[in-house]
């Protein structure tokens, strides 16, 4: 009976850690755990793409944007470099951050997006279905549409004790738009 309850076990396991997001709200700090906070102030909806640059890892990548305005992420105590860019921008600048991050503690990350002038993006739409002659076809449409693009700059702010996102001092940033150059 054992024998056949371990595999099913670590199935679940397997399964359940996979499900488990990297953009955290835990009520309490993890032990040997630090967390770092990036918060945008001037713009909403971010698919955040966040590597660390010495490691060449992905520590965060989603293309859904986030719902929340606090990407929270945990880590090791130590130092690290983190590059910030979006995937839902154009971004000529990515945002380097030097982190410290400290057990039990957060770091909060002040990002900004920064106009840097313009950029043409290509939006690819495709159309299948039957055709006048009775055939399946397919069509793709390519337009250029110019867009704003941005420079992302990421200011680390010190260390402060851990609270879930919501009670941070910064969950709900004031809202400044966007301006074009």
């Amino acid at each position: 009976m054992k024998t056949r309850l371990l595999p099913v076990l670590a199935a679940l396991g397997l399964l359940a850690g996979g499900c488990a997001s990297p953009n955290l709200n835990p009520a309490v700090a993890r032990p040997h755990t630090g967390y770092v906070d990036f918060y945008a102030v001037n713009a909403d909806d971010l698919s955040w793409d966040v590597t660390d640059v010495k490691r060449n890892k992905k520590v965060f990548y989603e293309f859904d944007p986030v719902k929340e305005p606090i990407l929270r992420l945990a880590f090791k105590p130590g130092k690290y470099q983190l590059r910030i860019t979006f995937l839902n921008h154009p971004i000529v600048v990515p945002g380097v951050a030097d982190v410290e991050v400290r057990d039990g503690l957060v770091t909060p990350v002040t990002v900004t997006l920064l106009p840097a002038g313009t950029a043409m993006v290509d939006t690819q739409s495709t159309q299948t279905g039957g055709t006048y002659y009775g055939r399946y076809g397919r069509r793709t449409k390519i337009t250029g549409t110019e867009a704003i693009s941005y420079a992302v700059s990421a200011e680390p702010q010190p260390s402060v004790a851990f609270q879930p996102r919501a009670q941070m001092p910064y969950a709900v940033p004031p809202k400044e738009p966007i301006s074009g150059p």
